[in-house]
């Protein structure tokens, strides 16, 4: 026989129906979130086939991959290779995606990047919490021209490793913009102030993740890959 849930409870003699209505529960608390997460990998504790550790690579295996090479590397002798191929069921693949958990304070990526010609690549923060989720901090390479907001702010070299450096505030109260500083070979740093956030809604990194978008077959490398957060 179906259960009725609406005749639950205590019943029966007054008494024992007051004795029940005298239990007091302590107010419901949510377990917290997963913890935050520092991230720093230069990949050379990762064997040269191997996958990134602390983060999730996700390719179709159709020519398309994401693996620790010692092709170059910006120090060292490893970096992480992505390479992008031809017929993919999804655009978006492959993609690499790193779970940082950060909810206040200033965060802090710093990467090296190594592109080879024809490249299409994201980067973004993401704030996961909602759906569709917002983004934070995002900048794309196509060719060799780097974007922000659809503006091409430098050309990039092929085959040459450059230095980027992203700083955002997160929470709730704050200005909803961040900072990006890039440095190519032999030159000097060059700063971009105050870059909008994509979306006013974006508060914590969720989800910080480079995505090839490709539709043949490219590459590129990262190396030195650190995120941090100073609370």
């Amino acid at each position: 026989m179906p259960f009725d849930y609406t005749k639950a409870g205590v019943y029966g003699d007054p008494a024992w129906i007051a004795k029940a209505s005298e239990v007091t529960y302590p107010a419901l608390e949510w377990p917290p979130g997963p913890p935050p997460v520092a991230v720093k990998d230069d990949f050379e504790e990762t064997p040269v086939g191997g996958k990134p550790q602390d983060a999730q690579a996700n390719v179709e295996n159709k020519g398309d991959s994401i693996a620790v090479t010692d092709e170059t590397a910006a120090s060292g002798t490893h970096s992480l290779k992505i390479a992008d191929a031809p017929g993919l069921q999804n655009a978006w693949n492959p993609h690499l995606v790193y779970s940082p958990n950060h909810s206040s304070g200033t965060t802090r990526c710093a990467f090296d990047l190594r592109i080879g010609p024809g490249v299409s690549i994201s980067h973004e923060w993401r704030d996961w919490r909602v759906s569709p989720y917002s983004v934070g901090p995002s900048l794309s390479i196509n060719g060799d021209s780097l974007q922000v907001a659809g503006k091409t702010l430098l050309r990039l070299p092929s085959n040459e490793w450059v230095h980027f450096e992203i700083t955002a505030d997160l929470g709730r109260n704050t200005s909803r913009t961040w900072n990006l500083t890039v440095t190519l070979p032999c030159q000097p740093a060059k700063a971009f102030k105050n870059l909008e956030t994509a979306n006013n809604t974006f508060e914590q990194l969720t989800w910080l993740g480079f995505t090839s978008n490709a539709t043949t077959a490219t590459v590129f490398y990262l190396d030195n890959l650190e995120v941090r957060n100073e609370s």
